[in-house]
Order: structure tokens, then C-alpha cells, then sequence
């Protein structure tokens, strides 16, 4: 044995930091695990780590040791919180390797720093992203039975003992990160996409905070949030918190709506989006007050697009809301109005006979008028 130490130790480095000098085997550091000196076996540890990803086949061998030493089981309980670490690390990255996702993140989240979620290296990219990945599917899963009103007792006792394998507060943990990172990279589509598919209203809303208060210009901010409408209206499977979810998307692009420093592109961009989401909500004063916001607008542009609106939803189909939308409509007999609905409408003058012109054109879009004319003709 003594051979293999000064072997192991010789060719690896083991007095100082880990060599990353190709070797041909590994049979040298695992016989070293078996040594009753700590120090021996964490130097083993971080030499097999250096070697682990073109040696995986070899140490795989001795994932019964490593994850021994990794919870601190019947011999071993003389290995630091470091040494259990590094094991943890080690065999986390063994199971990587055999492609067994769930079982590497197991370990990932007893392995401490070894697990870099925010700045992984080059090298530890592709591992790092499977087993975040594999971290967001646990806890999507975990967080729609809850949702769901269903448990781990209701679950089958295989899927049950699985789930007990994994910390949730550190499961939480990597998926916080997670968040992070996309706020630092800017991928808030997928952030998003992470809460919905968890059920998080909160973080959900603390994402589109984030996106508000971020910077990017008005045309990619509407851009990440009507992204966001499909993926809730196509994706999210509960109602309840379909409606929750086009609530906050609405509420954040209204904000886009109403900003008069927005670009004319980005705003109207926004309206349409938003009629569509108050739509999906079976809203229809807040998508007459959309209509009359545009129609109102005073320029050529935004009426058309008020008109291009009405049109949308008779092609949708649903004509009775289409109605509903054409009743909320300001009639020429009312005179001013001074708060049309939520989405801010205010006029504080008497309209124009060519305002409410345009007004009558849009009450018989809503209504038919205009396509059983173009039928006719």
C-alpha cells in the first residue's frame, strides 16, 4: 500500500492543489479511499476529482465508498465536512456520467461549493445546466401538487421515497439561484415560464418587477410579456391560476400602455397584447376602454389600431363578447366622459363629430355591420 501512496502521491500532487495531468487509471487514488488516515483519503478525493470526468467508468466502481464517506456512514464518521463534500462531489458527477440526473443533484446538493449554480467554469457548464434543469422539474413537480391540493401521500411509495432523497430547503436553494441568473442574464421569458410552471404567483410577480424595473427598452420589455400571454393562455392547465397569471401579465402591460415616454411601436405593441389578455379574462369594459383610449387618441395611427382591435374580436369568434365590448362604447348622447374603465381613460372635452364618427365605425365592426356589408358587396 505503501507503493500506491507514494505512486498516488507523486503522480498526482496530492501534497499540494490537484494536477490536472492526464493519468491512465485511477486504481492508485480509489485504493487510497480505503485508508484509515483522513488526510490520505481527502487527498484521494481531490485528486479523483481532477480526474473524475474521463475516469467516471473507474470510480464508478466505488460509489458505495464515496457516498459513504459522503453522509458520514458506519467508519467513516472521522471525515471532515470537507472530505464529505468532495465525496458528494465526486459521486455526483460518477451518476452525471451513468445519466442518472436525479441522483447526481442528490449528491450536487450535499457537495456545497463543488455545486456552482451562478458562475459555473467552461468545463462544468453542461453538468451544471443537467442538473438545474433536473432541480426546476423536481420542484415544478413538487410545487403543482401543492397547488393541486395533492401530497406526497398521495403518491405512489416509489415516487414518495424519491422525493424524500432530495433536500427541499436546498432544492429551493438552487432554484432560487436559477432566478437570479436569469435576472443577471436577462432571461426573464424564462423565468417566467419556471413560476408559471410552478404555480408561483409571488415569484412570478417579483419577476415581472424585475423586468420593469430593468432597463431594457419598451419594445423587448412587451416582447418578453407577450411571450409571457401565450405561455400562460396555451400552458398553464389550471383555470384559477391561468386567470392569476393574466392578471399580472395584464397589470404589466397596461403600465407599458399608459406610458406616454414609451415609443409609439412599443405602445401599441401593448395595447394589443393587452386587449387580448383582458379577453382571455372576460373582461370586456377593460377592452372597450382599451378601443376608446385609441379611438380617442387623436391621431390616424392609433385609430386605425383601435379599428384593427374591433376586427380581432369578431375574428376570434365570440361574438357575444365582441357585443359586450360595442355596449361599453361612449355614445354620442352621453356627451363627455371622464373615466371610461381601468385602463385609464380620460376626456376632458366634448369629442368631435368626427370622434364619435369613428366611434360608429367601431360599434359596427363589434356588431357585424361591417362584415355583413362586405358580404353583401
Amino acid at each position: 500500500m505503501a507503493a500506491a501512496v507514494a505512486s498516488a502521491s507523486g503522480g498526482l500532487g496530492l501534497g499540494g492543489p490537484p494536477s490536472r495531468t492526464p493519468i491512465a487509471t485511477a486504481s492508485g487514488l480509489l485504493a487510497l479511499l480505503s485508508e484509515p488516515d483522513p488526510s490520505l483519503v481527502r487527498r484521494a478525493l481531490t485528486g479523483l476529482l481532477a480526474v473524475v470526468d474521463t475516469l467516471w467508468h473507474e470510480v464508478a466502481e466505488s460509489l458505495p465508498d464515496l457516498e459513504a464517506i459522503a453522509e458520514g456512514g458506519e467508519g467513516h464518521e472521522s471525515h471532515d465536512g470537507a472530505a464529505r463534500e468532495t465525496a458528494a462531489a465526486l459521486a455526483s458527477r460518477v451518476f452525471f456520467h451513468l445519466e442518472e440526473p436525479r441522483q447526481a443533484l442528490r449528491l450536487a446538493l450535499e457537495s456545497g461549493g463543488h455545486f456552482d449554480v451562478m458562475a459555473p467554469s467552461k468545463a462544468d457548464g453542461p453538468y451544471v445546466e443537467r442538473l438545474v434543469n433536473a432541480a426546476i422539474e423536481e420542484y415544478v413537480s413538487r410545487r403543482a401538487r401543492e397547488f393541486d391540493g395533492e401530497d406526497a401521500a398521495g403518491a405512489a411509495a416509489g415516487d414518495e421515497e424519491e422525493e424524500e432523497e432530495l433536500d427541499a430547503e436546498k432544492l429551493a436553494g438552487v432554484v432560487h439561484l436559477m432566478f437570479e441568473r436569469c435576472y443577471a442574464d436577462g432571461s426573464y421569458g424564462h423565468a417566467l415560464g419556471v413560476a408559471f410552471e410552478g404555480r408561483e404567483a409571488a415569484r412570478a410577480a417579483e419577476v415581472l418587477s424585475r423586468l420593469s424595473s430593468s432597463g431594457l427598452p419598451a419594445g423587448e420589455v412587451v416582447s418578453v410579456l407577450s411571450g409571457a400571454l401565450r405561455t400562460a393562455s396555451e400552458l398553464i392547465p389550471s383555470k384559477a391560476f391561468r386567470s392569476e397569471a393574466l392578471g399580472l401579465i395584464g397589470a404589466s402591460l397596461h403600465d407599458v400602455f399608459g406610458d406616454d415616454a414609451a415609443p409609439g411601436p412599443a405602445r401599441r405593441s401593448a395595447a394589443c397584447s393587452l386587449a387580448l389578455c383582458r379577453q382571455l379574462l372576460g373582461d370586456a369594459a377593460a377592452v372597450a376602454s382599451i378601443v376608446t383610449r385609441l379611438v380617442d387618441g387623436g391621431d390616424d395611427d392609433r385609430g386605425l389600431l383601435g379599428l384593427q382591435l374591433c376586427f380581432d374580436l369578431v375574428d376570434s369568434g365570440d361574438q357575444a363578447f365582441a357585443s359586450a365590448v360595442a355596449a361599453g362604447l361612449p355614445g354620442k348622447g352621453e356627451g363627455a366622459v371622464d373615466d371610461a374603465g381601468e385602463e385609464g381613460v380620460e376626456v376632458s372635452a366634448p369629442r368631435s363629430d368626427a370622434a364619435w364618427a369613428r366611434f360608429d365605425n367601431a360599434r359596427r365592426v363589434l356588431t357585424g355591420g361591417v362584415t355583413s356589408e362586405l358580404s353583401l358587396s
